[in-house]
């Protein structure tokens, strides 16, 4: 089932036949499953389509939203009656509870942007997220957002072009009638209540080097998709969305922004320590040539490693002896050099005990997917699933 991209806006996400080959080939006998990159949660709904347990963690409070729904379903009549109920407050109330955006005039109409602070105002009274019925509200309140803005509608990351100016010029979108419509069609495809197998989603950073362990417990599988090196920036792509729910739900923007793993904003190489700068350059070969023709580039790398680094560290302890770590990951290409970002991690596995056992390659030309894209000429041709064993 391809999910369609207006209900199952994610970028880069795993797409749903090759999460289901993964679980079938690795992990149908699995006792849990973990992915700590979860995104919008292809690998858990997979799992639960052969009745494994899973875990979710991820930094983008959406990815929470977005595998919720798929890892429990929802009434969709109860769900629609909590929208339904959540509109009218938002029209019978002068209340609004403003979003602290400067930029918000840029990307949404006067109108519109009453409309979202009047919903934010009135979903702060509901405790939507304590339901599975009140979480798909917030979910189809969080694909509204980009569908209510002056963006382009074609492409992940918000932008205006001149199409979108021509096209959408003027025009009034409105977020009411757009969250029952997105709700209605995620109704369709999760409107079921799904067996209760003990999964779950945890909000958390698993880059900042705490115990994982101490929120997920054991797992006999990791299966998952990194980020990738500056192909995606997760916040940039979400930032109309999370700037509407910003305390909507619990994050605030600034906490988030600069710790997505392979941004490229913020200070970089504070925290990159010269032992692992140089260990990249022996590495990743072309990168002391790339950081002598752009540093900031060369920095986006140097940070991503160490984070990705710490990452495993902290996932590492949460796999039982002779559990499995599948990860899917391929090339990047950042300021002219290809980086052969699969090959790094896995090295990366190797050297805390994980032993490779198989390897195959998904090729994106065979998803159904253009593999050239305006500006963007096969910046990721294929992905390489590897296959770990703890030894």
């Amino acid at each position: 089932m391809r999910l369609p991209t207006r209900l199952d806006r994610y970028p880069a996400k795993m797409v749903s036949h090759l999460a289901r080959n993964l679980v079938n080939r690795y992990a149908c006998d699995a006792e849990r499953i973990l992915d700590p990159f979860c995104g919008s949660g292809a690998v858990l709904l997979a799992a639960q389509e052969n009745a494994v347990p899973s875990t979710g963690v991820d930094i983008n409070p959406l990815a929470g939203l977005f595998s919720r729904i798929k890892l429990f379903g929802f009434d969709p009549v109860v769900a629609m009656d909590l929208a339904s109920e959540l509109i009218e407050k938002a029209k019978n109330s002068e209340n609004k509870w403003p979003i602290k955006w400067e930029a918000k005039s840029y990307w949404f109409t006067a109108g519109t942007i009453i409309k979202f602070e009047k919903l934010r105002q009135a979903s702060r009274t509901m405790k939507l997220c304590d339901t599975n019925e009140g979480v798909a509200v917030m979910l189809s309140l969080a694909l509204s957002v980009r569908l209510c803005s002056k963006a382009d509608q074609r492409s992940p990351k918000p932008f205006i072009s001149k199409l979108a100016r021509s096209a959408r010029k003027g025009r009034h979108f409105d977020p009411y009638q757009q969250c029952l419509s997105v709700l209605s069609g995620l109704g369709h495809l999760f409107g079921v209540r799904r067996s209760d197998l003990g999964s779950r989603f945890i909000l958390a950073d698993v880059a900042t080097g705490h115990s994982l362990r101490d929120s997920v417990g054991l797992h006999s599988h990791v299966i998952t998709s990194p980020p990738y090196i500056n192909a995606q920036d997760y916040f940039r792509n979400f930032k109309l969305e999370l700037h509407v729910l910003e305390g909507v739900l619990p994050f605030d923007v600034k906490s988030i922004c600069d710790r997505f793993i392979g941004t490229e904003r913020g200070a970089l190489l504070d925290c990159v320590s010269q032992e692992v700068r140089n260990r990249n350059r022996k590495q990743i070969q072309g990168l002391v040539e790339l950081e002598k023709r752009d540093m900031r580039k060369a920095s986006i790398v140097h940070r991503y490693f160490h984070d990705m680094a710490r990452a495993f560290d902290a996932i590492s302890p949460c796999i039982s002896p002779g559990g499995s770590f599948i990860l899917v990951c391929g090339d990047n290409l950042v300021g002219g050099l290809r980086i052969p970002t699969w090959e790094v991690l896995g090295r990366m596995l190797n050297t805390r005990g994980f032993r490779l056992y198989d390897r195959f390659r998904d090729r994106i030309s065979d998803r159904l997917l253009a593999p050239k894209r305006t500006g963007h000429k096969g910046l990721i041709k294929e992905e390489v699933v590897s296959a770990f064993r703890l030894s």
